[in-house]
């Protein structure tokens, strides 16, 4: 699973993603432009989804193997992160933010389609 010639201009595109998200989910939440009809149709959760999706595949890019371990080890590395920022955005930390399980959920969402569509695209599961 892990090979010791990993690619550095591999592992760069995840950790730029990974900064931006980061970088967004730790903005004050009055700093977020604020829209009802946006929250009429989860575009909160969407986003999420979409942002944890696409770094599913920056982290699987990494990896020379497209294994079931190769899978699991990305989508743990993808929900760490969700859940370590949804804990410090339930701290008293950043203002304006808070913890939502729902955030969670779409980001394991966002990384079960991509698993979904990695697989299918290599046979994998």
């Amino acid at each position: 699973m892990f090979n010791h010639q990993l690619k550095f201009y591999k592992i760069i595109p995840a950790l730029l993603w990974s900064g931006i998200i980061f970088l967004l989910c730790f903005l004050p939440g009055n700093k977020l432009p604020k829209e009802d009809w946006l929250d009429k149709i989860f575009f909160d959760k969407i986003v999420h989804a979409c942002l944890y999706f696409v770094l599913f595949f920056l982290i699987i890019r990494i990896f020379n193997s497209k294994t079931i371990g190769t899978f699991l080890t990305a989508a743990l590395l993808c929900i760490i992160q969700g859940v370590l920022i949804e804990f410090i955005q339930g701290s008293s930390l950043i203002q304006h933010r808070s913890f939502d399980i729902w955030d969670i959920i779409a980001n394991v969402f966002g990384v079960c389609c991509a698993i979904f569509v990695q697989s299918k695209k290599h046979k994998t599961i």
